[in-house]
């Protein structure tokens, strides 16, 4: 499958528009290249506009590039179009620091906008900045509790940034920053925390951690919380762990609640596509 439709005459007309920051130019070339599946250019040729975006603003060593990828950022995103939305939050979020309001105002807009896809970028731009500013960990908190799930959704996502291998104390953070969302009802949120996030995600790069967290929730009455208990292992990382999982899963399968007992089977189901002997 190709991964760019963007042409060499496209990418030197890129160039060119971006000296006269003529970004409707830019954004007009990706809608002429999006697909019918979601609707806006390629991911590659996205990328491509956003390096091409920050090297031109980094390279003019500007003494304040904040205002600069902050105004960039919000006039691309006056533009209609999703490839505006996805490219503009990109640019925007570099310049938190020098509008923290307004970039927080429209990352909270584009990460509950409608389309899936402009949430996946939001989530990024979220993620992003959570690595680059440490104070924005306090904003996620308070989103952790907002009435909109694409927004609780979001934080599930962005929490992927306190990953870090050179600094373990960063995942209590993260898992400090997800405890509040093991309770959420919204399946949204759920099928990005357990299974993805928690998981595949943190599961197969700090399993001793996860355990520790597992036997916590575990104990916990809570069925939204101990489904996301049993989905940790519906992954890779439950492929890698299966001992581990069924300990678990045995735990969980007293639980005569539809909700924990979908989750129990789902993942017994899952586990059982790579040994079918396996059984609680």
């Amino acid at each position: 499958m190709i991964d760019s439709l963007l042409t060499k005459k496209q990418k030197t007309l890129i160039k060119s528009a971006l000296v006269k920051q003529d970004y409707k130019k830019i954004i007009a070339i990706l809608d002429s290249i999006s697909t019918k599946h979601s609707g806006t250019a390629k991911m590659k040729d996205k990328r491509y506009v956003i390096a091409e975006i920050v090297k031109r603003i980094t390279d003019l060593q500007l003494v304040n590039p904040e205002r600069e990828f902050f105004n960039s950022g919000k006039k691309i995103l006056s533009i209609k179009s999703d490839n505006a939305k996805e490219v503009g939050i990109h640019i925007l979020w570099r310049g938190y620091s020098y509008d923290k309001k307004n970039t927080l105002q429209w990352l909270y807009k584009i990460t509950d906008d409608d389309n899936w896809e402009v949430r996946e970028y939001a989530a990024g731009a979220l993620s992003n900045l959570t690595s680059a500013h440490p104070d924005f960990y306090n904003v996620l908190k308070r989103w952790s509790e907002d009435k909109r799930e694409n927004i609780r959704r979001g934080v599930v996502l962005a929490a992927a940034a306190l990953r870090n291998r050179k600094n373990p104390a960063s995942t209590k953070r993260a898992f400090a920053l997800l405890k509040p969302l093991l309770y959420d009802s919204s399946a949204y949120v759920k099928k990005n925390l357990g299974p993805f996030i928690l998981g595949s995600y943190f599961g197969n790069a700090f399993p001793n951690e996860v355990f520790r967290f597992l036997d916590k929730i575990v104990k916990n009455n809570n069925e939204h919380v101990r489904w996301n208990a049993a989905m940790v292992f519906n992954n890779s990382f439950g492929n890698r762990y299966p001992k581990e999982a069924l300990k678990y899963l045995k735990l969980l399968s007293n639980d005569k609640r539809p909700v924990v007992q979908r989750a129990v089977r789902s993942t017994l189901n899952h586990l059982r596509k790579r040994d079918k002997k396996i059984n609680l």
